[in-house]
């Protein structure tokens, strides 16, 4: 069954001239299957190996619900067999009798500690799929950290050798076991550790916030500097040997030297949580007095999208890109995204850099089609900002927007569209056309809303077009702090003209209406009308912050030292 699951998954990378396209997907579909319908008939280590590396295959293929339904098989089946705590877990049994039902073991005990540290191994790689195919999200993580009580793998000598060591938990507290256990750990098991640390900055930014609350302010900035203070120690606490110190060794050219991808995954990962964490601060949607955008998290930011580019050249150079899969991907997905934030706010141009990025995701594409679609979509945002920005210099008559407003623009629209995804109440019937009770319906923007009543409202349908939900993928990203909505449960007003209840009433905020002057020319961005966007932008702010808060995406204050409440320059 194991050779099923290789097969599916790397299928990808054989240049057998036999394989055309009917018999590659063939050969694909019925492993797949196979593997499929023996993962969910078996409980074994075996079967969930094969559902692992099945995974991996299908999460390259989409990051949408085909990996969501695979990792929740995944995540409960690595529970119920004891593989997410060590055999001497208080998980699975207390120290002191008590009279809670014990966990079932349904494994064997391991014959010896090869096997042992290979169920280990198995239940990180399970780990290491279903951090990233969530922190791109607003889901919860299929496996709780709060069962999980294992050990972290070793380095990879000593498990060929089968020389019995042990290294630390993933949470240790105790910074003499922390450091002892150290020089047992390779590249893999530093890896789960830094997405240890990812999983809770994930947790953190799901948090709301009353930006407009000093307490919630405080509250939220103390956690965000012992996040980034975790992340500083852990880096200062790492063996020379995977510091990023020794890039000058792992990243100099030379045709003897064999490329350290355990050494490349773990600090791509490490720089990609530096930007989870720090573009909450560095590129806020929106800010009051007393949160504002921070300086010194920009410069993280952009240091870290550069030792990316530095790190994802020599991949590039030395042409393995095709040893590297999804997580390695997302990590260049990311920093293209960054640019294109940063572009649109602070540095009021698109760095160079962002078509390497592209041209990356292009080249890993022939391989991973997840990779090939993050490709798509941000040579489709570079395209429409290069249509604006030649369009502008080359028709004076056209009113079209800077291009670094475009860019704006985009990003306005893909926060209007979380907002209204997040915020839209319960459908109350089947069809949105259906004229609330005690009132009517009018058309607003092109859509149906139902008018002032007391009743509760039918929620209107939306079709969103390919552009935005491109939008959507590229800047939902960034789009922190969540703000909770005023007055608790009571609903904000209406993005685009679509109605959002109040507790007493309902508020309708009308979108634009199209101009009826034929000769005006109206800028869009994926035909949507600027004005619409701007309108829709003051609806969404207006409703994610209280009055004193302001907008933070088309009208972005730049922050700078003197100011910076991160990193205060020291005199």
């Amino acid at each position: 069954m194991l050779l099923y699951a290789i097969v599916a998954t790397t299928l990808r990378f054989s240049k057998d001239t036999r394989l055309n396209e009917e018999n590659r997907k063939r050969y694909h579909d019925v492993c797949k299957r196979k593997v499929i319908l023996y993962g969910l008939d078996n409980s074994s280590v075996t079967a969930l190996q094969a559902l692992v590396i099945l995974t991996l295959d299908v999460v390259g293929t989409s990051n949408g619900p085909p990996g969501w339904k695979l990792l929740a098989v995944i995540a409960r089946s690595v529970v119920q067999l004891g593989l997410a705590v060590e055999a001497t877990s208080s998980l699975v049994a207390t120290m002191f009798p008590s009279i809670y039902t014990l966990r079932a073991n349904i494994l064997p005990d391991s014959r010896n500690w090869v096997e042992d540290e290979g169920r280990r191994r198995l239940f990180w790689a399970a780990y290491l799929l279903d951090r990233y195919s969530t922190i791109a999200t607003a889901f919860d993580f299929a496996l709780d950290i709060k069962e999980v009580d294992r050990k972290l793998p070793c380095k990879d000598e000593y498990f060929v050798k089968n020389q019995p060591v042990e290294t630390r938990f993933l949470d240790t507290h105790e910074q003499l076991e922390c450091v002892s256990r150290s020089q047992y750990m390779g590249s893999f098991g530093f890896y789960m550790e830094v997405l240890g640390i990812l999983s809770k900055i994930h947790l953190f930014l799901k948090r709301p916030v009353d930006i407009s609350a000093i307490t919630d302010v405080n509250q939220w900035q103390s956690t965000y500097r012992k996040l980034d203070n975790e992340l500083t120690a852990w880096e200062y606490q790492l063996p020379k040997e995977y510091s990023f110190a020794m890039s000058t060794r792992y990243l100099a050219p030379s045709k003897s030297r064999s490329v350290h991808c355990g050494w490349i995954m773990l600090h791509a990962a490490y720089q990609t949580t530096i930007i989870r964490l720090h573009s909450s601060a560095a590129y806020p949607t929106t800010r009051s007095p007393i949160f504002t955008p921070s300086y010194g998290a920009i410069q993280r930011c952009l240091a870290a999208v550069e030792r990316i580019r530095t790190i994802a050249g020599f991949v590039v150079d030395n042409n393995v890109l095709d040893k590297f899969g999804p997580p390695f991907a997302f990590t260049l997905w990311v920093s293209a995204r960054l640019l294109l934030v940063n572009g649109s706010t602070v540095a009021h141009t698109l760095d160079p850099a962002i078509n390497f990025f592209v041209d990356s995701l292009r080249r890993m594409g022939q391989y991973w089609k997840v990779a090939k679609r993050y490709s798509e979509i941000l040579q489709r945002v570079l395209d429409e900002y290069n249509e604006f920005e030649q369009s502008g210099s080359a028709d004076a008559n056209r009113t079209a927007p800077s291009s670094v407003k475009i860019l704006a623009d985009m990003r306005r629209c893909a926060f209007d569209l979380d907002f209204l995804i997040s915020h839209q109440p319960p459908r109350a019937g089947s069809s949105s056309h259906t004229p609330v009770a005690g009132g009517s319906t009018a058309s607003v923007g092109g859509l149906i809303t139902p008018k002032a009543t007391n009743a509760t409202p039918v929620a209107p349908q939306r079709n969103l077009s390919p552009h935005e939900l491109e939008y959507l993928d590229v800047f939902d990203f960034f789009n922190v702090p969540r703000i909770p909505l005023p007055g608790g449960n009571v609903a904000a007003p209406p993005i685009n003209g679509l109605a959002v209840m109040d507790q007493a009433q309902q508020i309708t905020v009308p979108s634009a209406q199209p101009q009826t002057n034929s000769s005006a020319v109206t800028a869009t961005v994926g035909g949507i009308s600027v004005t619409d966007l701007a309108n829709a932008a003051a609806a969404g702010a207006a409703a994610a912050a209280q009055a004193t808060n302001e907008f933070n995406i088309t009208n972005y204050m730049v922050p700078t030292p003197e100011t910076d409440w991160l990193f205060r320059a020291t005199t």
